[in-house]
């Protein structure tokens, strides 16, 4: 009979296509004695199945061949390996009887191991599923017809990702987790640099949880003889503008050189000027400068073009493009137009310099920022002065890349999605294993 062909008796569908039973039920046909099968009016898939006994059995416990059968137990088993359709097997199990030692054991279980009420399959199931950032345990859940508690069950015995070694060049972040059971509102990312791999996740950024981290491996992994530790094979750390992170690694990587990630500068940079901007808008009673300086706030940004066609404006009644906005707002206000010029040369210093420049290139800049008087500029001044070795450093070349934060934000903002998804996590364990499972592609789940 073909797939499609179906028998309704009494509003049962009955199946008769066994080559396609045995397909779903992963077993070879010629281990089975009898199997029958059954979709109900509800679309679920009962199966009904005896083996064939083993021949040349002997006795597990002391391995005589003077076995005798001993009766069936029956075992209901979860085996949801169509997608969004519930199915069970009923499992007809035998039993044997060792005349020797009189001791009673069962057939070999090829569906699940002994205790359990998930099939196998179904297990490998769910953990590929959850391989993908946007698959909740609520989803999958749904899809195999187990409830979220036996996922959750199933991703944390067979899932636990062991870290990777410490690569050459580090990038370290940290990522927002108020409901980690863990006392931390963050955790700590480590993630190599060069392929993107995470490396391992913290449940802690504090200086005093990362630098217990980090004495432990080098506990570990001390060579006695180089007196060297794994430690030893970081050559860059690449951090955002958090003293923790640099203090760690002046004290744990004295050898490697600490770069500032160019990112968090200039959003320190842009910030200030949002500041000078502001200020402006507060201290004038101009509305229509007002409206300039609040509508037109995007023309500021680097790389805007200021040169479009431009359109009659109504409040200045003529012809106005970006540019000539620009004008009139640094006409009215002389330390906009500083500010505005000084972010701009940062950002072709931060974009154009080389290394072997970035020193004299920085200094110049510190220079102008603190000769300018505009307060605003004040902290970020303090910034350049403070970082002024990390930030020259972050010049660095690494494969054609200068090194930076931004593949470790990208990772972050997966983090987030998978974060969301799941409505937030609570257990910084399974977090972690959920992270560095879906997010490194080599890392797999063990059964």
């Amino acid at each position: 009979m073909k797939l499609s062909q179906i028998i309704m008796l009494g509003g049962i569908f009955i199946i008769s296509n066994q080559k396609f039973i045995t397909d779903i039920l992963n077993i070879n046909y010629d281990q089975i004695e009898s199997i029958d099968s059954i979709k109900n009016s509800d679309h679920s898939l009962n199966f009904f199945v005896k083996l064939k006994p083993v021949s040349n059995l002997r006795c597990p416990y002391c391995d005589s061949c003077h076995i005798v059968g001993n009766g069936f137990t029956k075992r209901k088993l979860i085996h949801s390996t169509l997608v969004n359709r519930k199915c069970i097997i009923f499992y007809k199990r035998r039993r044997y009887l060792c005349k020797d030692c009189s001791s009673s054991f069962s057939e070999k279980n090829p569906f699940i191991n002994t205790g359990e009420s998930v099939t196998l399959e179904t297990k490998i199931n769910v953990l590929k599923d959850l391989k993908f950032v946007a698959n909740t345990y609520s989803a999958v859940a749904a899809r195999y017809n187990i409830s979220v508690t036996k996922v959750i069950q199933i991703f944390d015995k067979h899932v636990d990702i062991k870290r990777k070694p410490l690569p050459e060049v580090l990038s370290i972040d940290e990522h927002f987790f108020p409901q980690s059971n863990y006392d931390s509102l963050y955790m700590c990312i480590f993630m190599d640099f060069i392929t993107g791999e995470i490396v391992d996740v913290l449940p802690d950024r504090k200086k005093a949880y990362i630098a217990n981290y980090l004495s432990v491996i080098r506990a570990q992994t001390l060579n006695k003889y180089t007196n060297k530790s794994e430690l030893h094979n970081v050559k860059y750390i690449s951090i955002d503008l958090y003293d923790n992170y640099r203090d760690i690694a002046h004290i744990y990587f004295p050898k490697a050189i600490v770069c500032a990630d160019p990112f968090h500068v200039l959003k320190h940079l842009t910030e200030g000027f949002n500041q000078v901007r502001l200020r402006c808008r507060k201290e004038t009673q101009d509305e229509d400068i007002q409206y300039l300086l609040t509508k037109f706030k995007n023309i500021f940004k680097s790389g805007f073009d200021l040169d479009n066609k431009a359109k009659y404006n109504k409040r200045f009644k003529r012809y106005l493009n970006y540019r000539d906005i620009l004008t009139i707002l640094f006409d009215r206000f002389p330390d906009l137009k500083t500010a505005y010029e000084l972010k701009e040369k940062y950002i072709f210093f931060n974009r154009n310099t080389s290394l072997k420049e970035a020193e004299k290139g920085l200094a110049d800049l510190i220079f102008e920022f603190g000769d300018s008087g505009i307060e605003e500029y004040h902290e970020f001044y303090n910034l350049l002065i403070n970082w002024n070795k990390e930030i020259i450093n972050s010049f660095t070349i690494i494969n054609s890349r200068r090194i930076n934060n931004s593949f470790i934000e990208s990772r972050n903002n997966q983090i987030e999605r998978l974060i969301y998804n799941a409505y937030g996590y609570t257990n910084s364990k399974r977090a972690r294993n959920r992270i560095m499972y879906c997010l490194n592609k080599k890392d797999s789940y063990k059964i």
